[in-house]
Formats: structure tokens, C-alpha cells, sequence
């Protein structure tokens, strides 16, 4: 897969029309920020990125890049596009496996599956059906996979 800067900014787009925006923005600082590599592989992986760090560096009169240093690097647009797609991935899966282990347990302790919150004295409280929350999150898990399936290996199986 290639990258395309208006792929990613679709992408981010979609997100923020789908309220999630803070996951959008959480993803897009990581983006701007970079990795960080050790410079050991820094110099082995990325030569021409050594090289210029360690002439800029030698130029302000610093000391040299040592193998424990760690350099922080832009993600390539491929790293990017990856770095989105796992994220939310990895979001799908947590929602489907916490609610189905949620549902569980309450089966498991033959409890209602209906969680109520809320002080009914003082407020109309408000309902989360673990059953109906958790079809939703299986589905939700599916599509996610769905859209996201050319490129990504998932170990996720185990969670079905």
C-alpha cells in the first residue's frame, strides 16, 4: 500500500464527522510527533537521516551520537496510515471484548444483563442493556475489519 496525503486527511475527516474527534486528534499528534529510534538502528535503517543529524550536530559543537541515543524520526505516510488503522483496530476489539466480558460475568453470576445508573429518588436513570450493547459492539468489531482487512494481520480471532 501506498501512501496519499488526502487518504490520511479522509481519514481524519471521517473520524471527526463520526465523533471522534479526540481520537482523531489524539492520532494526528502522534503522527506530528514522530517516532523515536535508537541510534544504533537510526544509523542502520535510516543512513541518510544518521548523517545529517550527526552533521548538525557536529556543527553546533555537540557531542557525537552515542548507540543509546534515541532519535525521534517523522513516521513515513505508510507509518501513518498503519498507525491510524491499528489504532482503530485495536478500538473495535476493546469495545466488542470488554462488553462481551461484561455480559459474561453477569451471566455467569445470573444478574440482569440490563445495567441501571443513576439514583432513582432523585433522577430518571439512564440504561446500558450489556446484550444489545454487545451485539452492537460485535457488529461494529465486523465492519471495522471489514474496511480495514487489506494489509492487517489481526490476531484478534481469539476474541470471537
Amino acid at each position: 500500500m501506498s501512501f496519499d496525503s488526502d487518504q490520511y486527511t479522509h481519514i481524519m475527516e471521517r473520524l471527526k464527522e463520526a465523533e471522534l474527534g479526540d481520537l482523531a486528534s489524539q492520532l494526528d499528534q502522534e503522527v506530528r510527533q514522530g517516532r523515536a529510534v535508537p541510534e544504533e538502528k537510526l544509523k542502520q535503517e535510516q543512513q541518510s537521516q544518521y548523517e545529517a543529524r550527526a552533521s548538525r550536530l557536529a556543527e553546533t559543537k555537540l557531542q557525537r551520537l552515542g548507540e543509546s541515543d534515541v532519535a525521534v524520526i517523522p513516521y513515513t505516510g505508510d507509518e501513518s496510515i498503519e498507525l491510524i488503522r491499528g489504532a482503530l483496530l485495536t478500538l473495535a476489539e476493546t469495545m466488542y471484548a470488554s462488553r462481551k466480558a461484561a455480559l459474561d460475568t453477569a451471566v455467569a453470576h445470573e444478574m440482569h444483563p440490563t445495567i441501571e445508573f443513576g439514583d432513582p429518588d432523585l433522577e430518571t436513570p439512564s440504561y446500558i442493556d450489556l446484550e444489545e450493547e454487545t451485539v452492537q459492539a460485535r457488529v461494529a468489531l465486523e465492519l471495522v475489519r471489514e474496511l480495514l482487512s487489506e494489509g492487517i494481520d489481526t490476531q484478534a480471532e481469539a476474541i470471537r
